[in-house]
């Protein structure tokens, strides 16, 4: 259902902004946001079938708007393993494709959102944009990444997994218990499922993550596995010294990874990302057990497990 509304809702006889809404769209995705939002409402009551799919595609859009985004300010060429929006139409249209995906969520929330989850969601997203230009600003500069590492991945992608969840309970009427539980789950998902993403830039399979590897690196973002090693296994210094230059080339980039992983950073990462993704599972645990609560749960350790 979730599939199909979103086909129907982008839409339009405007040709590029359907063209850049489909590509996105059949790029695929795991669509873990609208399948949080699903999952935490029939978890916590029940609802309002077609409200609740609608909210949960309005997640989506605003997810797929994010990408389309990051694409164009990181310049990437390639996401999924196809060609970025931005590398298909150009930078001007793919930001006002990224805009018209923006405004279709605006659209359903006007008409499916409560006063509480548009307040969830607006201040998501107000924390998403915060957390995207303390990245943007501090690309290059490894103090920033030091000092904000936790900020940016908490803004940037936990808070939206956890309104999603809070949202979901707040379609059931949930009590503030069930909500805060689940609001938390889906916040220790999201520093799990982020953390992952950071340890696939250093090891992951070009053939599975559908970007090259060190992607980070080449940009300047220097995230857990880079931080960990510098504190592990850097005693004469020379990696910070590598980092201390700003954006890295691809060599440079490849030549960093090649230490994070001698270190044994990314394991330590990898356990960091177990740790959270254990204190996921852990909120539910106050919950009464159903299908839906063991998809959670089952949810919680492919985000760990991906290899892309």
């Amino acid at each position: 259902m979730v599939e199909r509304t979103l086909e129907s809702v982008i839409c339009s006889d405007v040709a590029p902004a359907y063209e850049i809404s489909m590509h996105l769209l059949s790029a695929g995705g795991k669509r873990i946001r609208p399948s949080l939002m699903v999952l935490s409402a029939l978890a916590s009551g029940e609802c309002d079938p077609g409200r609740m799919v609608n909210l949960a595609v309005a997640a989506e859009l605003v997810h797929m708007a994010s990408l389309v985004h990051d694409d164009v300010v990181d310049e990437t060429r390639e996401r999924r393993g196809a060609r970025t929006a931005s590398e298909s139409w150009g930078n001007k249209i793919s930001v006002l494709g990224g805009d018209y995906l923006l405004s279709r969520a605006f659209c359903i929330l006007s008409t499916d959102g409560s006063p509480e989850i548009l307040r969830a969601l607006s201040a998501t997203a107000v924390a998403m944009t915060e957390s995207e230009i303390l990245q943007a600003s501090g690309e290059g500069d490894l103090s920033v990444w030091e000092a904000n590492y936790w900020r940016i991945i908490h803004g940037k992608t936990a808070e939206f997994m956890g309104a999603c969840c809070e949202c979901g309970a707040f379609l059931t009427g949930a009590d503030s218990q069930t909500r805060q539980s689940l609001r938390e789950y889906g916040v220790q998902l999201g520093l799990a499922f982020q953390i992952t993403d950071d340890v696939l830039d250093i090891v992951g399979n070009r053939a599975h993550t559908g970007k090259e590897t060190g992607t980070d690196l080449a940009h300047g973002k220097f995230t857990l596995p880079v931080l960990l090693a510098l504190t592990e296994a850097d005693e004469d210094g020379s990696l910070r010294g590598m980092l201390a230059n700003g954006r890295l080339t691809a060599s440079e980039a490849e030549e960093v990874a090649a230490r994070v992983i001698e270190s044994g950073s990314v394991d330590t990462a990898r356990l960091a990302a177990v740790d959270r993704a254990d204190a996921a599972i852990k909120q539910l645990s106050d919950m009464p057990r159903s299908e839906y609560t063991d998809a959670l749960t089952a949810l919680a350790g492919s985000v760990i497990s991906r290899e892309g």
